[in-house]
């Protein structure tokens, strides 16, 4: 899943190609197939998914509880990861303390205290 992306490969050669302008179209698909944060959030509610097959909540209250149980057992787990970069982490860390704070700011609910 997530770590597949930073196995070693060994090195291929691949033949020189022409880059002359032309202008190589990226979709939105590969972008985000690239992004490292989408693919976490996605992978974490793949789990959440998986773990809710077939079974009926009433209560989002208990999706949103498993969606940060598994994001934080992910980043225990890709913190100690010796291959994945050291900046790759902390944006994933800063994500997860990002989420955390709007989880708590909705159970104080602090967001309709707000004026518009």
């Amino acid at each position: 899943m997530f770590f597949n992306r930073f196995s070693k490969k060994p090195a291929t050669p691949t033949p020189a190609k022409e880059t002359s302008k032309k202008k190589v179209k990226v979709s939105a698909e590969a972008t985000l197939a690239n992004s490292t944060l989408y693919q976490f959030k996605r992978n974490v509610l793949e789990l959440v998914a998986r773990m809710n097959h077939g079974v009926p909540h009433v209560d989002c209250e208990v999706i949103k509880r498993q969606t940060m149980f598994i994001q934080s057992q992910l980043l225990h787990s890709i913190s100690n990861d010796p291959e994945l970069p050291e900046h790759l982490k902390i944006m994933l860390m800063q994500y997860h303390a990002k989420s955390i704070r709007a989880t708590l700011t909705e159970r104080r609910g602090e967001h309709l205290r707000r004026v518009v």
